[in-house]
Parts: C-alpha cells; structure tokens; sequence
C-alpha cells in the first residue's frame, strides 16, 4: 500500500534524487545545461515556492515527490521525481492515481484553473503517462531546452 503526504521532508526528496532514473537525470541535465547532482535536485525542487507531496511505501520509504510551481494566477508548472520503484507492476497505477489526484484537489481548491507540463519532446513514454493525467499536448517548443533539445508543453485546465 501507498501513502500520499503533503509537507514533505527535504530527506524525502534526498532519496528520491539518488535514486532517480539516468532518464529522469538526463532530462534535468538537458533543461539545466549542468550535470545531475543529488543535492542540487533535491534542494532544488524542495526549495520551489508552493505545493509539494510525497508517495511512500507502508515502510515510509518516499518513492516519488513532486508539486506545483507558481507561474502566475491561477496558473502552476508541476514537477515530479520518481524512483523506479514507483513505476514497478504493483505501484505505477497507484502512483498515476495520486498524482492525477493532486491536481484534481489544486482546481477543487480554487488555487489553480490551469495546470502544465515542460518535459522533452524525446521522452515518449512520459508524455504517455502525463496524458493519463488529464493534460493534452499544447505544442512544441522548439529547442526550449538549455541544450537546445525540443520540449512539449502540456496542460490540464478547468472548464
């Protein structure tokens, strides 16, 4: 079973950093233009202004973090960082669960009438996933990333 916080640790996202997928990594470096380092993931997604959550395991080990990023009114970037335990068989439906869940409490709440995504136009299987989350392609930012690779932009609002 999984549990869902809000309010996490920054040690919940130190151990999620270090174990995050060479995939997820090399997204952050592309975006970045710096090498991956644990602390500077970690810190730097813990540091963000606005709502953050953690998924762990009955044993309390965190397995995925993630939150919003103030943008504007109303309007907020996610972010998330996953250990590849949260995408095992057993976990990734639960996973996908909570974090559609997250963002169906952000427009419940009032705080956002729409939510988005940045990720790399090159990672299929993510862009996948965040369309089971509600959001639908928006278009192509074209070498948006600080190694001039091509992003998409996905977002989720409400009606």
């Amino acid at each position: 079973m999984l549990y869902l916080y809000n309010n996490p640790f920054l040690l919940d996202f130190l151990i999620v950093a270090d174990q995050l997928p060479d995939e997820q990594r090399a997204c952050m470096e592309a975006f970045t233009g710096e090498p991956y380092t644990v602390d500077g993931a970690a810190i730097g997604n813990f540091t963000t202004q606005g709502p953050k959550w953690t998924i762990k395991t009955e044993d309390h080990r965190p397995i995925a973090v993630g939150g919003y990023v103030y943008q504007r009114k109303g309007v907020w970037r996610d972010f998330m960082l996953s250990t590849p335990e949260a995408w095992s068989p057993e976990n990734w439906f639960t996973v996908t669960r909570m974090t559609r869940r997250s963002g169906d409490a952000m427009f419940k709440n009032g705080i956002a009438h729409r939510l988005e995504c940045v990720t790399l136009a090159s990672r299929t299987k993510a862009i996948e996933w965040i369309t089971m989350l509600g959001l639908h392609q928006e278009g192509i930012l074209h070498g948006f990333a600080a190694n001039g690779a091509d992003a998409i932009m996905l977002a989720r609002v409400q009606h």
